[in-house]
């Protein structure tokens, strides 16, 4: 980011929702002060929101290999969901539903070939599986696990309005 993007981004937007930025694309577990020099906040501010985000589900807190520190990362519940929210603007339930047959049909036949029912299993027990094969197999897993969290939400949300109907 140049610097007059930074100039203007720490402007224009409040350390709490920079934190909330960085942690939105944060992965990995990274230490309070990656997340302030990525904020452009301070340390100590950084570590404030962070505890509040953690509060509030939205970032874990894990502890750090050398058990030195608190090491952060974005919380896979608010993954999911968020994940699944952009599958229900992009995509309606009846397609929705068609692609979780589907994806479960494409798992049942990657355990079928190889004898197992992950692509960890199927590491354990074929050395000779390809990293594509692999790739995919996962991918498939996730996929099919946030399609399964956006068909759930969505009948939370079918749910919900039909109680307000009343």
């Amino acid at each position: 980011m140049n610097e007059r993007a930074k100039e203007d981004w720490k402007r224009d937007t409040s350390p709490f929702d920079r934190v909330q930025s960085v942690m939105r694309t944060t992965y990995d577990p990274v230490s309070a002060a990656t997340v302030a020099e990525h904020a452009l906040t301070s340390e100590q501010t950084a570590r404030k929101h962070l505890r509040s985000l953690v509060e509030h589900g939205y970032v874990a807190e894990t502890a750090s290999p050398d058990s030195k520190g608190t090491l952060y990362r974005r919380a896979t519940d608010s993954l999911a969901l968020e994940q699944a929210r952009r599958i229900l603007d992009e995509t309606d339930t009846d397609t929705l539903s068609t692609r979780v047959v589907e994806m479960r049909e494409e798992l049942r036949a990657y355990a079928d070939q190889y004898g197992a029912n992950s692509p960890d299993e199927a590491v354990r027990a074929h050395a000779d599986i390809d990293t594509g094969t692999l790739t995919e197999w996962r991918t498939t897993r996730r996929n099919l696990a946030f399609a399964e969290v956006a068909l759930a939400l969505s009948a939370v949300d079918d749910a919900t309005g039909a109680v307000e109907a009343l």
